[in-house]
């Protein structure tokens, strides 16, 4: 089974390397996991993968913060 499209650009955001793309990448895996989230919710189903998304939009928050120094 492949990987959910969020986790495919949270991990590419997670792991960016050159910080003139890392906005870039956070803001599209932040879509992603917005639409996701909506989508789980409205059908009122799957409470792991909502925290889980939860918690990677935590995370891109703090890689913002610590390589950007702002929230992107």
């Amino acid at each position: 089974m492949a990987p959910s499209p969020w986790k495919v650009a949270y991990k590419a955001a997670a792991l960016e390397p050159d910080n003139a793309l890392l906005e870039k990448r956070i803001s599209a895996a932040r879509a992603l996991m917005t639409s996701r989230l909506i989508e789980l919710i409205s059908a009122q189903k799957n409470i792991g993968e909502i925290r889980a998304i939860q918690k990677a939009l935590r995370i891109l928050a703090e890689i913002s913060w610590e390589r950007l120094g702002r929230a992107a």
